[in-house]
């Protein structure tokens, strides 16, 4: 097992909070902080919440207005539903380099990567990290 997957291992059972990041967002993007109970930070740009087993917010609805009164602030949004929740697994995906985490009994947070961006930057306790293009390189 790669030393890499073997570090998302350790993400079981620890909770999360989850902040907006202050990086501008571009189109499509809504960046958030995610912090692991173990001291553990991933920060993402493109992502999907996936509630009940349907996709519920993703970055490229933030701030997008739909015909609804006021824009989305889906970091808002994210950071409600999950903040307090626990970590059961973290998914890495070899093909995509897009990571999934599985939270609480309901919830699933798909942080996606797009080739020659680093779309999600992932930070251990004891300074190692992966980033999302060189993550799905190895």
């Amino acid at each position: 097992m790669r030393p890499f997957v073997r570090k998302l291992e350790e993400l079981k059972n620890v909770s999360i909070e989850v902040v907006a990041d202050d990086t501008p967002d571009e189109e499509g993007t809504a960046a958030i902080g995610i912090k692991f109970s173990d001291g553990t930070t991933l920060q993402a740009f493109y992502w999907r919440l996936v509630q009940d087993g349907h996709a519920e917010l993703a970055s490229f609805d933030h701030q997008k207005k739909y015909g609804l009164p006021a824009p989305i602030d889906a970091k808002k949004h994210v950071s409600t539903r999950l903040t307090g929740k626990i970590c059961r697994n973290v998914q890495f995906d070899d093909a995509t380099g897009d990571l999934t985490l599985v939270l609480g009994e309901t919830s699933k947070l798909q942080v996606f990567n797009f080739t020659g961006y680093e779309s999600w930057t992932l930070r251990f306790p004891d300074g190692t990290g992966e980033y999302s293009n060189y993550a799905q390189s190895q």
